[in-house]
């Protein structure tokens, strides 16, 4: 559930962010496939513990603007898996970083090519 948690707040976050910066097509993929299901079912249950970030998800969504969230395997961005399970191993929650780690760099490469 916390993967699915984390996945659902950064879409949220993402998309507030290139609504914030104004941006009028927007590609957001996601490797969690419980969050796409989510986002994309039509019927929202109010006894889904999530059901309110879904609800500011889908209403982003309604704004003028094109987004389209793409399901991807997880193997399409190493660098997103790899801070993912840092978090996760870490209890992390959020951080900034102003620099990526030695081994982070090492697939930020590899996604590069």
């Amino acid at each position: 559930m916390a993967t699915r948690e984390g996945e659902l707040f950064a879409i949220w976050r993402g998309l507030m962010l290139a609504s914030e910066l104004d941006y009028k097509d927007v590609l957001c993929e996601t490797d969690c496939h419980e969050a796409f299901i989510l986002i994309n079912d039509s019927v929202l249950s109010s006894f889904n513990e999530m059901s309110c970030l879904i609800r500011r998800i889908k209403d982003l969504l309604q704004r003028q603007w094109r987004v389209q969230i793409v399901l991807i395997q997880r193997t399409a961005n190493r660098v997103a898996d790899a801070l993912a399970k840092f978090a996760i191993c870490n209890g992390i929650h959020h951080a900034d970083w102003l620099q990526p780690w030695d081994d982070l760099k090492v697939l930020l490469q590899h996604d590069i090519h």
